[in-house]
């Protein structure tokens, strides 16, 4: 689905504009990395020249990492009082907190380590239009990299200038598609562990988590994390954001945790594929739903459309381009990336270091959006 194609007709009120998106809240500063990898291993499946394969990446790594403490925005004893100056239900204030930044114990121990998670776009999509969402998970301590697959994105920009276009008869090859865009997370799994500080930012220079690392995706990207997950038992856990699964992954399952965040209904097929799956997920399995948020709303394009001055319009706006198309729902962005940063967190850091959340065992009061389909 090319969203690149969305996110510009639905921004051009936006170009002569400005606007800084809201920042990570973890206890890590986020630096972030575009890296060019070529795989010289492999023969680019769409290259008119059979040049060898080529990706981008982003890495997003966590540094000067702390503790974010919470204090009341206004004491106990004041909100009551507070309450009934400004005419508010006495229950209003008192669930206000702010945030604040504390050095932890280890925070120039160079020997801490981090998780890694991979993460794969949907297809016609950019690695680009999740960078906020990633760079919020890893301000929460993870080592994010996010991977564009070229001639299956909408388009990829390389260091020298040149632009590599989707290519459009790419959805009717989706066999081809998913192989190709698993071999690109391999790789990039392989760079991680062989050539590492080509794709680390210079300011990191703690340890990984690399014999066991978490993959995530959205819509094609869900697919091919588990994919992923059933080519190489490195990868210890994946998330499917929203996305149809295919391959010999559906019949034949995995014996890793696997989890469905989405609606099943989207699509015959992602539901045929979800129902068939789930009695083959021999590890940790769970089916998520989250209320109010529709296909596209897995990206930062919530977030980015309700940043702009007349966000009401733009979502509007933006129903209207897309038409017959899954759209974005009405949960807001903040909200969204709150939701899908907290659950990603809490799963990827189970998957690579076992240390179970409670947000993993049923509903939180926190998350009330958050329906639990199938545990």
């Amino acid at each position: 689905m090319p969203l690149i194609a969305l996110l510009l007709c639905t921004l051009f009120h936006l170009v002569h504009s400005k606007i800084l998106l809201p920042g990570p809240s973890g206890p890590c500063q986020v630096h972030i990395k575009s890296t060019e990898l070529v795989d010289t291993s492999r023969v680019d499946p769409y290259s008119p020249k059979h040049d060898a394969r080529a990706i981008m990446v982003s890495t997003f790594a966590p540094v000067h990492c702390g503790e974010v403490h919470y204090t009341p925005y206004i004491p106990p004893r004041i909100f009551p009082e507070a309450s009934q100056k400004m005419k508010l239900p006495n229950s209003t204030l008192n669930i206000f907190e702010l945030p604040s930044f504390a050095p932890s114990e280890d925070h120039h121990n160079d020997s801490k380590k981090y998780p890694v998670i991979l993460f794969s776009p949907g297809m016609g999509s950019s690695r680009l239009i999740y960078a906020n969402l990633l760079e919020e998970v890893a301000s929460a301590g993870f080592l994010v990299i996010s991977i564009d697959h070229p001639h299956d994105a909408a388009a990829v920009e390389f260091p020298d200038g040149h632009v590599i276009p989707m290519n459009p008869n790419i959805p009717h090859n989706v066999p081809l598609a998913l192989k190709t865009r698993v071999g690109d997370v391999i790789f990039t799994l392989n760079q991680l562990q062989r050539n590492i500080q080509s794709i680390l930012p210079s300011s990191f220079s703690s340890k990984l988590y690399l014999d066991n690392v978490a993959v995530v995706g959205h819509s094609e990207g869900g697919a091919t994390a588990a994919a992923a997950m059933f080519n190489d038992t490195r990868f210890a856990g994946g998330i499917n954001l929203d996305g149809s699964l295919f391959g010999p992954v559906v019949q034949k399952g995995l014996d890793r945790p696997l989890i469905n965040i989405g609606d099943p209904h989207l699509a015959k097929e992602q539901h045929w594929a979800w129902d068939v799956i789930w009695s083959r997920l021999r590890g940790f399995k769970l089916q998520l739903r989250i209320h109010d948020i529709k296909h596209l709303g897995f990206t930062d394009l919530p977030l980015v459309f309700d940043s702009a001055p007349n966000a009401k319009a733009l979502r509007n706006e933006s129903a209207e381009h897309l038409g017959s198309l899954p759209g974005l729902g009405t949960l807001p962005g903040l909200r969204v990336r709150a939701i899908l940063a907290e659950y990603i967190t809490a799963a990827c850091g189970f998957f690579v270091t076992g240390k179970k959340s409670d947000l993993l065992n049923g509903p939180s009061p926190l998350y009330p959006e958050v329906a639990y389909v199938r545990q």
